[in-house]
């Protein structure tokens, strides 16, 4: 989850299996070619690969063959088309290897764009972008294959927090039973929902933090902010902006109806939703204080 855009594998998988299971990551600041070298080293044992992209992440440099390439012919068009090619290539490796039935392919990335960067950024119609608890910091796509086993051009929009992916790779490995009782997964089971044919996820919220600055959550079709950010100035979502509490009543939006959150509801209209998200709140604050945070030096 800490990846700027993530090419996550788990396969084959390992249930029923004596042999342990095979890790690595890679970049593309690396050849492409280790990843294609680890799955073909271990097509018969079952292996983990993360692939990530950083040369979409500022500031971007995409490979010598490929600038101009785009028609915009831009730095961070240019090192799309090569992300492209290479997830293309890392996919025909697995089908080459006879293993697309047999492996689950996630494509997705770890926050909105970076408008700060802009030209060198990517670009999407919400509010906010990296850095805030906007919509354009945390909504991101994702896409999920598994040859044989997910019905092929489904779309759904129900959540799914990239936590959720290490207990669905833990359900896979058939160990997800086997984690430790002294520690606090945020991480929900979504195994049937990528699997089953219109299936329903299991999320029924996400809980949305600056740091260690609890902002907002994510309950159905609704996001509720208690701190929000003060964007000073275009795109400089982490450059020009400042953290602060909201007023009265948390900022409310039906992202089905408002999906930029433009007009807060908040006192109007969602009244009846305010003790049932202060529940969640209190819950998920709870769990911290049973399983308290490792400190990684992130207040400032």
């Amino acid at each position: 989850m800490l990846l700027s855009s993530a090419h996550f594998r788990f396969g084959p998988a390992w249930q029923n299996s004596k042999q342990k299971p095979t890790f690595t990551t890679c970049q593309n600041s690396q050849p492409y070619t280790e990843s294609i070298k680890f799955i073909n080293e271990n097509s018969d044992n079952p292996f983990f690969l993360v692939h990530s992209f950083s040369a979409i992440h500022n500031d971007t440099y995409c490979g010598a063959d490929y600038i101009g390439k785009s028609p915009a012919a831009m730095p961070v068009k240019d090192a799309i088309v090569e992300m492209d090619d290479i997830v293309g290539e890392i996919m025909e490796t697995l089908k080459n290897k006879g293993l697309l039935e047999n492996t689950l392919v996630i494509f997705t990335s770890d926050n909105g764009a970076n408008e700060d960067v802009f030209p060198d950024a990517g670009y999407h119609p919400w509010r906010g972008g990296k850095g805030t608890t906007w919509e354009g910091g945390v909504r991101v796509p994702g896409t999920a294959y598994w040859k044989g086993m997910i019905e092929p051009g489904q779309e759904t929009n129900e959540l799914i927090d990239l936590s959720d992916l290490y207990m669905v790779s833990l359900r896979l490995g058939n160990v997800i039973d086997k984690l430790p009782d002294n520690l606090y997964f945020d991480g929900i089971d979504q195994t049937s929902f990528l699997l089953t044919e219109n299936g329903r996820s299991h999320r029924q919220h996400v809980f949305l933090w600056n740091s260690t600055d609890f902002c907002a959550l994510r309950w159905r079709d609704y996001k509720v902010h208690f701190q929000v950010f003060d964007v000073t100035e275009t795109r400089r979502n982490i450059d020009a902006s400042t953290l602060s509490s909201v007023g009265t009543a948390p900022w409310v939006y039906n992202l089905n109806v408002d999906p930029k959150e433009m007009g807060s509801e908040g006192h109007r209209y969602f009244e009846w939703g305010l003790p049932a998200v202060v529940n969640f709140y209190k819950r998920h604050i709870a769990t911290m204080k049973k399983y308290p945070n490792t400190d990684l030096g992130l207040d400032f």
